[in-house]
């Protein structure tokens, strides 16, 4: 889908989007990219741990660019996966799975990808989420995420997640 229609959908849909405080955190969705660089991948993986050490219950979503998953990747109950043949023609979630998913409660989705991913941004705004962490990489951004963090620095990814702890910390 292109920003346009995003945008309507995001309006259309409706979600009641409040900021919750770090404490109240329990369902979290954290959704990537799998063509992320191993280091972002296993940055990615650690901030969620320590999100589940701190009693949250964290739920990894990965994105594969393949049409369709091969016999031997499964996902599981703490990491779930999707490709390409998980939405539409238009990029709109389409599998069941997939949909169940992104129509679960949850407290908190943050996108970990910090590059143009037209998936994962539209999971963002099909997701039920009540409050949506993104990264700032364009002004359309600003309608699919309530908290935008521009990634900087040496290391943009850990930058990033640490920035996303900092301010989710001060939500009150």
């Amino acid at each position: 889908m292109n920003s346009r229609s995003l945008i309507r959908k995001t309006r259309q849909l409706g979600i009641e989007r409040t900021a919750v405080s770090f404490d109240a955190l329990h369902k979290v969705l954290l959704i990537w990219d799998a063509n992320q660089s191993k280091t972002d991948i296993e940055e990615l993986k650690t901030f969620g741990h320590a999100l589940r050490k701190s009693g949250k219950d964290i739920t990894f979503l990965v994105f594969h660019h393949l049409k369709k998953f091969p016999a031997d990747m499964k996902s599981n109950e703490l990491h779930r996966l999707c490709c390409k043949g998980d939405f539409s023609m238009f990029q709109v979630p389409k599998s069941k799975e997939l949909l169940e998913l992104i129509r679960q409660p949850y407290d908190l989705l943050i996108n970990g990808c910090l590059s143009e991913n037209p998936f994962l941004r539209t999971l963002s705004v099909f997701s039920t989420a009540r409050f949506r962490v993104g990264p700032y990489l364009q002004n359309e951004d600003t309608n699919f995420y309530e908290l935008l963090i521009k990634p900087n620095g040496a290391d943009p990814c850990e930058n990033y997640l640490i920035e996303t702890g900092r301010y989710l910390r001060k939500i009150q």
